[in-house]
């Protein structure tokens, strides 16, 4: 039935294996459904765990010199528990073992050709790393044994890591059972002569009781060990196998002439001397059975691996040949031993001989497959079969085979000529049956326990038994086959539409823990790729390399979808299925930014410079358009901005001559691009280097080029009056800074002219703002439309004609604001209108009056008035000319004692404040003045007050 056991303290380099089994054989990878998941297990048959004790360190010294040919070693009991005792990560071990053997990938590493001492120094870096001293040290004890050895091993022949890695790299793996493996592979590819031989400790056989005159034997054993298949630990789906190291053990068994009494021949004795034990034990081996992912259940069948056992003799040169299948069909007969008997010829004659006991015998035992039931938690070892009852079995079975004839012969050694032939012949043939059963009787318990002091003290090492199998489950969990598809996706849309890989080969690589897990290859065709992979989440990457750990751009190509070139995958216990990734690349370059309004708002806002600062605002539905030829043809591409002011422009690699323009409005003007960071400016507000701004030729690359873009200054509209000299004219228009600066004023021509700005922006320029200006600065307290823009503000230009001037002269004034860009003062903008003043012939004026209070009604040039009677004065000007009159001021001072009656000014009927305001008219110190502005060709315009006689 089987045993399971509790593993001791030392572990196997699988037992501190979690739940991270990605590993599968590459067949069952190639036969899964694509996208599915399936149960895994990790199992290592052998070695079988312990600790080490004083008898067993020399042992150990002794197997080690054995195995690896030669050396001299004498660690004590407390370096190798060091050694035992130390679980090192094996991910810091192969990556320490990847850097010695000067390799770029796990998979090249477990696949080099190192040497043993490599091995050694590779394992105490990782131990160094780890922070156990002791076992450095202790490990550094082992250098002058292997120092010496030119032959090589590959570790991928031990740890079978086929597929993905990623189940191996984040476990333990002891360092005692690491070296064992090594130092088996080692022997396995390089001892090709004779072992070099362990000496036993010496145990003691009882064999009191059974008449043989002897109570206790010592023997002597010596063991010359060769592995002739070695171990292999695997992690797969149900149905992957694993199996221990197959071994041939030669044992040297010294009896130092033990004598023994020869039962039923009275007289004789029988004395052992040198027996040679060939075993050789098959692999013992197993099948991993149903695995539950979630519960980490799961079955084995396992099986000890068949032994072989012969007594007698094999040339060394066959059975330690692995090339022979079957060494046991050389085996020959060999003198174990001699038999002292005396013949008595004649009654008074007895002549002493001594006879040689040759001897072979053959043996093997098979064993019964059996179902072992496994059940976390995790690591635990599970033992099939029982080494000390089959040990017994196959002795006796060997010593059964003494029986066939021709197994057992007894050969005079010296010369006996007293004796005569046919008395010598019958006396051998009495004593062969008693031989047989003395031999039968002694090497029962003497062969019983030298092989079970061999399996215990030197195969059990190696995790090897007669009739037993041990094997370690480190861990069951689930893995899943990850699919996906590499495409040019030569819209590019983000959306695979039956396209190919056509780039470079190229590899997707599953990252966790900042490990490359597990790397598929894409060639150029179908661009589709597989990877098997265990529970965890993992960063899939586009990369050039098996080895990179992030997304790389094949040469040429840029990501478009996922635009990082990576996508997430996570895997359960309970996951049935993955999706399918996609990763799409468009082959030339990926232009993006922002464009914005780059005029400096809010605080921390730096205006003219390509850098988005403040609260300077992004503008949406801005179109750039990129050029080129193509085979000598033009070809173009176009984007429009977001709401968020970003775009993508996708540039393929076969164009060339790349320019880049950016649709401007009539009033809007570049500050410059920064492409990559680096700036270029506009030199002035037409600057064609930043208007058709030449790019560089696609080269797969992704290039972030942001545009800054500010209003152009504006000044409208032109404006024309005419009038008569002297004449004061205002021209009333809207100044639009468009970007922030220093804003120069100035007006050209004969007439002098002052310019008054509206500063509050209201749309009207009071009287409190008639204060010339001549510049005036343009930063973040200017008003603001909603959308960001700078508002347009109310700009007067006021024309003086002096009098006298003659009729008909004219002025073309051109009136321009000047801006100076802000932190730029190379670049300015200029804005600018035509104010067009006219002198004509004038207006005529006619004044009436009308008393109100007693001739009402009657209107004339003059009327008679008493003291408190009212008087309505009336100017009536007229247009006699065929232009409008623009400008016209109507001014009347009151003459004598009469007094203005308040509220009673009026233009045209309507009612004009006293007060200098924002309304035509305005009574000052007795003054009535009333702006007329236009005046059209014929027509009259009325100004009227009344007056109180006192």
């Amino acid at each position: 039935m089987p045993r399971m056991n509790r593993p001791n303290r030392v572990t196997h380099w699988l037992s501190h294996l979690t739940l991270l089994l990605t590993l599968l054989i590459t067949t069952w990878t190639g036969a899964a459904q694509a996208g599915s998941c399936a149960a895994v297990a990790c199992v290592a048959a052998g070695p079988r765990l312990l600790s080490v004790d004083s008898q067993r360190s020399v042992i150990l010294n002794a197997l080690f010199q054995g195995l690896l040919g030669g050396g001299s070693l004498n660690l004590s009991a407390a370096d190798w528990n060091a050694i035992a005792n130390a679980d090192v990560n094996l991910g810091l071990f192969l990556d320490a073992l990847q850097a010695g053997a000067g390799v770029g990938t796990t998979r090249e590493a477990l696949d080099a050709d190192v040497t043993v001492l490599k091995v050694l120094d590779v394992a105490a870096q990782a131990a160094q790393t780890s922070g156990n001293t002791a076992a450095v040290n202790a490990l550094n004890l082992l250098r002058p044994a292997v120092s010496g050895l030119n032959g090589t091993i590959r570790l991928g022949d031990l740890l079978k890591l086929e597929g993905n890695s990623a189940a191996f790299l984040t476990s333990q793996v002891n360092l005692l059972n690491l070296l064992t493996g090594s130092a088996q592979l080692f022997n396995y590819r390089n001892a090709l002569t004779t072992p070099t031989p362990v000496t036993l400790n010496p145990v003691g056989v009882n064999l009191s009781g059974l008449g043989l005159g002897v109570n206790t034997v010592t023997p002597t054993v010596k063991v010359y060990l060769q592995v002739i298949e070695p171990p292999v630990y695997r992690c797969g789906p149900q149905g992957t196998q694993f199996n221990t190291a197959a071994i041939r053990a030669k044992l040297n068994v010294d009896l130092g002439g033990t004598q023994l009494n020869v039962l039923g021949v009275a007289g004789a004795k029988l004395t052992l001397t040198t027996l040679d034990l060939y075993l050789e034990v098959a692999k013992a081996s197993g099948t991993i059975g149903t695995i539950d992912a979630v519960t980490r259940a799961l079955s084995l069948d396992a099986q000890p691996g068949v032994a072989q056992l012969g007594l007698g003799q094999i040339s060394d040169s066959v059975f330690f040949n692995r090339s022979v299948a079957n060494p046991f069909a050389s085996l020959t007969q060999a003198i174990i031993g001699t038999v002292d008997l005396s013949v008595r010829v004649t009654p008074l004659l007895e002549v002493p001989i001594v006879l040689n006991v040759k001897a072979k015998a053959f043996a093997d035992g098979t064993y019964p497959l059996a179902t072992v039931s496994a059940a976390p938690p995790y690591p635990r070892t599970y033992t099939v079969g029982s080494s000390s009852a089959a040990v017994g079995t196959l002795v006796g079975t060997l010593l059964t085979s003494l029986g066939t004839p021709g197994n057992l012969t007894l050969e005079l050694r010296d010369p006996a000529p007293l004796v005569p032939t046919a008395l010598l012949t019958s006396t051998i043939t009495s004593v062969t049956s008693g031989v047989l059963s003395t031999l039968g009787a002694a090497l029962q318990p003497i062969l019983e326990t030298v092989l079970m002091a061999t399996v215990d003290q030197v195969l059990r090492l190696l995790g090897i038994g007669i009739g037993e199998a041990v094997f370690t489950v480190g861990g069951a969990g689930n893995v899943c086959t990850v699919t996906g598809v590499l495409y040019h996706d030569r819209q590019p849309d983000g959306t695979l539409n039956a396209e190919d890989w056509d780039g470079p080969a190229s590899f997707v690589n599953a990252v966790t823990g900042g490990r490359v897990q597990g790397s598929a290859g894409v060639p150029a065709g179908p661009g589709r790729f597989t990877l098997a992979l265990a529970e965890g989440t993992y960063t899939l990457s586009v990369a050039r390399s098996a080895a990179a750990t992030t997304a790389e751009k094949p040469a040429g190509f840029v990501f478009v979808n996922p635009v990082s070139g990576t996508s997430t995958v996570t895997i359960t216990a309970a996951s049935t299925s993955v999706p399918e990734q996609t990763f799409g690349l468009f082959r030339g370059d990926r232009l993006s930014g922002e464009v914005f309004r780059d005029d400096g708002r809010g605080p921390g806002g730096a205006a003219h410079d390509v850098a988005r600062q403040g609260a300077e605002t992004v503008l949406a539905a801005r179109t750039l358009t990129v050029s080129g030829t193509r085979a000598g043809a033009a070809v173009s591409r176009s984007a429009v901005t977001g709401t968020d002011g970003t775009y993508t422009l996708f540039v393929p690699g076969d164009w060339s001559g790349l320019t880049l323009r950016t649709d401007l409005s009539a009033t809007e003007t570049l500050t410059g691009l920064r492409l990559n960071g680096a700036a270029t400016l506009a030199g002035d507000v037409s600057d064609p280097a930043v208007r058709e701004y030449a790019l560089p030729a696609p080269s797969g690359a992704d290039q972030t080029l942001n545009a800054g873009l500010t209003g152009r200054a504006t000044l409208s509209p032109d404006r024309s009056a005419r009038g008569e000299a002297p004449l004061t004219v205002r021209y009333a228009h809207t100044f639009t800074p468009g970007t922030t600066g220093t804003v120069s004023f100035a007006k050209s021509g004969p007439f002098s002219g002052q310019v008054y700005l509206d500063r509050d922006c209201d749309g009207t320029v009071t009287q409190a703002e008639r204060t010339p200006v001549g510049s005036v600065t343009v930063d973040d307290r200017w008003p603001r439309l909603p959308d960001g823009h700078l508002a347009g503000c109310a700009l007067e230009v006021q024309v003086t004609v002096p009098a006298g001037t003659a009729v008909g002269t004219v002025e073309t004034a051109l009136v321009t604001a000047s801006l100076t860009w802000a932190n730029r003062p190379a670049v300015q903008d200029l804005a600018s209108v035509t104010d067009t003043t006219t002198v004509t012939a004038g207006a005529t004026l006619v004044k009436t009056v009308e008393n109100r209070t007693r001739g009402l009604g009657v209107v004339a040039s003059a009327v008679d008035a008493l003291p408190g009677d009212r008087l309505r004065y009336c100017l009536n000007v007229r247009n006699p000319t065929a232009d409008v009159l623009t400008g016209v001021t109507v001014s009347d001072a009151l003459q004598g004692v009469a007094a203005y009656v308040p509220g009673t000014l009026t233009l045209e009927g309507v009612t004009l404040s006293d007060a200098p305001d924002t309304d035509a008219g305005e009574i000052v110190l007795r003054t009535v003045t009333v702006r007329l502005f236009d005046l059209a060709a014929g027509a009259t315009q009325q100004v009227c007050f009344e007056v109180l006689v006192p």
